[in-house]
């Protein structure tokens, strides 16, 4: 009886885990991520596409912003411009043409123009010219061993419960 408890406590520490990673994967009913670009990682000065899907004959507005902000706007050009607007097609879908002339990190965000709503929300980084000095630095992390040490403490904490009831029991008997 009491092991049942015990697994079953382990397991709820678990989900309880695991519960931020299903909350993030949750998007239904929204516009978010509704794009694609078709070269995450262009070189400087290399053209690439940004298809954005959304409601079928809405205003859409791609807008991209530079990281470090020190980025001049003139390295950035979409078709002539740093924000510009299109009219989706009768499928819902507008492909915007985007430039960027020097390295960096770029955020492109396509919004809904009349409601607001984001509709795709993408990261570009453009490598620095071959012989350039100086990288960009590693963002992220990888969440899968973490979850798996933390399951691991887990288990093992689970079992040094169950060890310590079993010797206090044997002790009193």
């Amino acid at each position: 009886m009491k092991i049942r408890r015990t697994a079953l406590v382990a397991v709820a520490a678990v989900a309880l885990a695991l519960v931020p990673s299903a909350a993030f994967a949750y998007g239904a009913g929204d516009y978010s991520n509704k794009g694609t670009v078709s070269d995450t990682t262009p070189a400087a000065g290399q053209s690439f596409t940004v298809t954005v899907t959304g409601p079928a004959g809405a205003q859409v507005t791609l807008t991209i912003t530079s990281n470090p902000a020190s980025i001049p706007d003139s390295a950035i050009t979409i078709a002539g411009t740093k924000s510009l607007t299109k009219t989706t097609n009768s499928s819902g879908t507008a492909v915007f043409t985007v430039t960027l002339s020097q390295s960096g990190t770029f955020t492109l965000v396509a919004t809904d123009t009349a409601s607001g709503a984001v509709l795709s929300s993408q990261a570009v980084t453009v490598a620095a010219a071959a012989g350039s000095t100086g990288s960009l630095s590693s963002t992220g992390s990888n969440a899968l061993p973490i979850a798996l040490g933390a399951g691991a403490l887990v288990l093992v904490g689970a079992g040094g419960v169950v060890l310590a009831r079993r010797r206090s029991e044997n002790a009193a008997a």
